[in-house]
């Protein structure tokens, strides 16, 4: 029988990942796309492009370079539009169970979102997820960069250092496995997000259906089993 670290520590995405938004997300680059006299776009189409960073995603859908100009006043609709949509999304279905079921593991937990901070922490609140994780960072700086840098960072604020060999991500995109090989940490993506399936087994790294899946697939990927 396998066996595993005592502990392992799962670093979570949220959009798209432990929060279902995709439909609030659609239907707010819609609403900036229209800013442009671009037509809206749908589910399919958006898990077709996005892409980070998220200005090469607007480039795509839009069939050009958007200037900065575009692209500054593209992100500030959308995030208009998001807020307003917001109450219309909650929990993935199974997030509250796979948090606890790693909590109950004797696992450690983190929230890693390139969502802005400051709105990032009282929705975890309003949702009751908070008491879950040691440290939970959003976005601080530019929005629509790489996440391999934060990551990075985030990694070395927690209280523990975390080890990256000891460390398991969970996300919904290609970006989260290249910011998890970029540290040394295990990634396990969940295919209920912004991309196609196929998008994401091309990453290399295990892809799951549901996030309690993710949890049980993460403690068996090495360097956890032996």
């Amino acid at each position: 029988m396998a066996s595993y670290h005592l502990r392992v520590h799962f670093v979570w995405d949220w959009n798209g990942t432990l929060f279902d938004d995709l439909e609030i997300v659609v239907d707010a680059v819609s609403r900036g796309l229209a800013t442009m006299g671009a037509a809206p776009i749908d589910l399919d189409m958006y898990r077709t492009h996005y892409t980070r960073p998220v200005k090469v995603f607007y480039d795509r859908v839009i069939g050009r370079p958007v200037s900065e100009a575009e692209w500054e006043e593209l992100d500030r609709v959308f995030h208009d539009g998001y807020r307003t949509l917001l109450e219309r999304a909650n929990l993935t279905r199974d997030a509250a169970a796979a948090l606890e079921a790693v909590r109950e593991g004797g696992h450690t937990q983190s929230l890693l979102s390139m969502f802005p901070h400051q709105e990032l922490i009282p929705l975890t609140h309003r949702l009751d997820v908070a008491r879950y994780f040691d440290r939970i960072d959003g976005l601080v700086g530019p929005p629509g960069a790489p996440k391999a840098a934060y990551l990075e960072s985030h990694l070395r604020l927690l209280t523990a250092g975390e080890d990256p060999a000891t460390v398991a991500v969970i996300g919904d995109t290609p970006d989260d496995a290249v910011a998890a090989a970029h540290v040394g940490a295990v990634c396990v993506l969940y295919d209920g997000g912004s991309h196609h399936r196929a998008d994401l087994v091309a990453k290399g790294v295990p892809v799951v259906g549901t996030l309690l899946e993710a949890v049980e697939v993460a403690l068996q990927e090495p360097p956890y089993r032996s």
